[in-house]
């Protein structure tokens, strides 16, 4: 077969053209060069492309993740250590006692605004908070209801507006010595006047001391709120008889212990560190007796007082802290079909139990786009160990938009932690598993398939045959034996090529060519036929 130029170009174009039908064959390209990190499934009508988005981190850094936070920002922090994610809720505590001597230089006198009369004699002593005050009716009229102020600020270390007062104790010492003396006796009528006593003309309060403790914000911005008293009206003191002119060292009455936390919790609303503390002595004086009643208060002393309390760090309700990521979007379109989406959370753990009777609403959530995941795991059962869980949040998972993931540490209660707890999760998994409904029906699919095979097959000779007659068919039959002899030449065993003699070659070529000729010299064995008519002679 010998090809022409015209026959070699059209071989050559027939070969082009069936590789820019490989190329651009719909769906034939993609079989071929795309390189698909999916998998294939199979239904009643077609082949569709399945795939997954992931977003997996075993916190061995930080990476994508990054932190957010809602409510109080100093009860909770984050932090990623020892490829774990934290959540460290921040607890802490204090004790404050207030139980140093009474003195001057701790506390300041000041007048009761309410009675604005001081007492004879005020001050602070070795015996403590000194008082003593005669009132003479005939004399003074304006001196029957001194009262006297001692203050002290006290300014925490920490702002008590984030803690909470979990026990308080309060105990102040007091007492006080009277003049008791019937009416009528030498002594002109000299005593403090109580209820039954001999000759007592008027009585409807008679006279008595009060002893009292307020607390109070720093600028007083609400009325003082009493914490402890005593009215010595309710010991009889002064009564005539049986006698009763003096109280030994005696405590106040006080409010009991809850109220007390809660009186110190208001105080220290204002500004969160300071309140103020006061002790007081009023002095009531009636008008026992016109002109001739003489009240003598000789001493009336606070000794000594005492506050301590203890408090734990306040964890805000309604507090979180979340761990965030954004991943891949699923494509919005009809053809995606969402087939399923899978949390887990692996190893999640407290580093101490939960307080599960001051918060037992708090729990770890999961959301997904902003959307919160129905199931949550509260703190109160996580335990020390660590747990695994897995959840179904393919009801959360929005097509057209970048799905976001947050695991979040939520505190639904508002109560005391004295130490830290930490909550912590050493990975996530959040995989979303898809289906592509845009893949073509099967007839198709199985056509291309065959032509490419046949194109494949095809290709495959014409390239031969190109090969094979560059190299070996355009040269003449008679050549291509040379070339073929040649080339057994090259080998180590070359094939036995006998040599005749050239008697024996010319007798060969002679017979050969003698045949040829004999045929035409032989006579012919046919009888000759008559020929009628016709007369041949033969010319001499």
């Amino acid at each position: 077969m010998k090809f022409t130029i015209k026959k070699k170009i059209s071989v050559i174009l027939t070969f082009f053209i069936l590789l820019i039908i490989i190329v651009n064959v719909p769906g034939l390209n993609t079989l071929i060069f795309e390189k698909k990190n999916v998998s294939k499934i199979m239904d009643n009508d077609n082949i569709h492309t399945s795939g997954e988005i992931r977003i997996v981190s075993d916190f061995s850094s930080q990476g994508s993740w990054f932190s957010e936070f809602e409510g109080d920002e100093s009860d909770i922090s984050t932090s990623i250590s020892q490829e774990h994610a934290n959540y460290v809720i921040i607890g802490d505590s204090g004790r404050t006692n207030i139980d140093s001597p009474l003195s001057d230089t701790d506390w300041t006198v000041f007048n009761n605004p309410e009675l604005p009369i001081l007492p004879d004699i005020y001050e602070i002593n070795s015996s403590g908070c000194y008082v003593s005050h005669l009132w003479h009716e005939d004399i003074n009229q304006t001196r029957n209801r001194p009262s006297i102020h001692w203050k002290r600020n006290i300014t925490m270390p920490v702002n008590m507006s984030d803690y909470i007062i979990t026990s308080a104790s309060l105990k102040v010492i007091f007492n006080a010595t009277v003049t008791v003396s019937p009416h009528g006796e030498p002594t002109g009528g000299e005593g403090i006047d109580r209820l039954g006593d001999a000759n007592l003309d008027d009585y409807s309060t008679g006279d008595y001391a009060r002893f009292y403790v307020l607390l109070s914000d720093i600028e007083e911005t609400f009325q003082p709120i009493e914490i402890a008293n005593n009215n010595t009206a309710l010991g009889d003191l002064g009564q005539d008889s049986p006698a009763i002119s003096h109280f030994s060292d005696t405590p106040m009455d006080k409010v009991p212990e809850n109220v007390l936390g809660s009186v110190l919790t208001s105080v220290l609303r204002t500004d969160g560190y300071n309140f103020t503390i006061t002790l007081g002595i009023d002095i009531y004086c009636e008008d026992n007796e016109i002109g001739v009643d003489i009240d003598r208060w000789n001493s009336l002393i606070i000794r000594s007082f005492n506050l301590t309390f203890t408090y734990e760090k306040k964890i805000d309700q309604f507090t979180a802290a979340s761990w965030n990521q954004i991943g891949e979007e699923l494509k919005n379109s009809t053809d995606i079909q969402l087939n399923e989406a899978t949390l887990e959370i692996q190893n999640y753990k407290v580093d101490r139990l939960w307080p599960y009777l001051s918060s037992p609403n708090s729990e770890i959530r999961i959301l997904i786009n902003d959307k919160q995941h129905i199931e949550t795991i509260k703190l109160s059962s996580v335990d020390t160990e660590g747990d695994d869980d897995e959840f179904d949040v393919t009801s959360l998972i929005t097509k057209g938009i970048n799905i976001s993931l947050a695991i979040q540490v939520f505190l639904a209660d508002t109560f005391e932690l004295a130490e830290n707890i930490t909550v912590s999760i050493n990975k996530v998994s959040l995989i979303i598993d898809y289906t592509d409904l845009s893949g073509e029906s099967t007839e198709e699919p199985l056509i291309f398939g065959i032509l490419f095979i046949v194109v494949l097959i095809v290709s495959a000779g014409l390239g031969g045959y190109l090969y094979l007659y560059q190299k070996i068919l355009k040269y003449p039959k008679p050549v291509r034996k040379v070339r073929k002899f040649r080339r057994t030449l090259r080998k180590t065993n070359a094939p036995s090529t006998p040599i005749i003699s050239s008697e024996r070659a010319f007798n060969v070529i002679y017979a050969g060519e003698l045949g040829k000729t004999t045929g035409f010299l032989k006579p012919s064995s046919a009888p000759l036929k008559k020929t009628q008519g016709i007369k041949i002679t033969e010319k001499s």
